[in-house]
């Protein structure tokens, strides 16, 4: 986000400088005790993955309704992430606007799932201007206790029965499920917007130092371990 401010020396002349407005976030790779491959309510993760990927990492310590709204958008564009696919879950009081929002910028979408409660559908993201869009009610999904994960290049979301662990320990639901393909990264909106989780067999996930060389300029990393 950028601020202007007005500079009113050598009146009548107006100048008018760039404040770049920096975010701060921290990076840590998640111990193996911390998560499974099979869901699990309200634990990491709300879907599953029926491939396991090396690196599993959390974008942490900060909060996606206030973050800079190019963030995302730009962090894509600097992995050459695009097309994206996002698999969210929408409560049917939001497919009505979910609808008008993506079909004003043309983005593509499918339902999997609907029901009396919600829909569980999968969005093509070609670009940068599509997801600046589109995230920001992809926001209000995550932070509203939805699943919001999307990925990179390729469609690998489906929806199957799944025995879930956690709070819903030994249920059988319809479930998210993740198929990464080589050269692949998975990405999740934290529970309560407050990072994003990011699961991948690609080398910019691989160490601390290759993920902050994929950020955007105006984010300020810093490394943090988990117990």
């Amino acid at each position: 986000m950028l601020h202007f401010r007005r500079d009113c020396e050598g009146f009548p002349k107006r100048k008018w400088r760039k404040e770049v407005i920096y975010l701060n976030l921290s990076i840590g790779y998640l111990p193996s005790k911390y998560y499974d491959f099979t869901p699990d309510a309200g634990g990491c993760f709300p879907f599953a993955v029926d491939k396991k990927v090396p690196y599993v990492v959390s974008i942490c310590d900060i909060y996606l309704p206030e973050c800079e709204e190019n963030f995302v958008p730009s962090w894509m564009g600097n992995i050459k992430a695009y097309p994206l696919y996002f698999c969210a879950d929408v409560p049917n009081y939001y497919k009505n606007e979910y609808e008008e929002i993506f079909n004003a910028v043309q983005i593509e979408y499918r339902y999997l799932t609907e029901d009396n409660e919600k829909c569980v559908s999968v969005a093509k993201i070609q670009d940068k201007k599509q997801l600046l869009a589109a995230f920001p009610f992809y926001i209000t999904l995550g932070c509203g206790g939805g699943t919001v994960v999307w990925g990179t290049k390729e469609d690998v979301f489906s929806v199957e029965l799944r025995k879930w662990k956690g709070n819903w320990d030994g249920l059988i639901e319809k479930t998210i499920v993740i198929i990464p393909k080589v050269d692949t990264s998975i990405f999740w909106i934290g529970y309560d917007g407050d990072s994003i989780d990011v699961l991948s067999n690609q080398k910019y996930f691989s160490t601390y130092e290759n993920i902050t060389k994929t950020l955007p300029e105006f984010v300020i990393p810093s490394l943090c371990e988990f117990g």
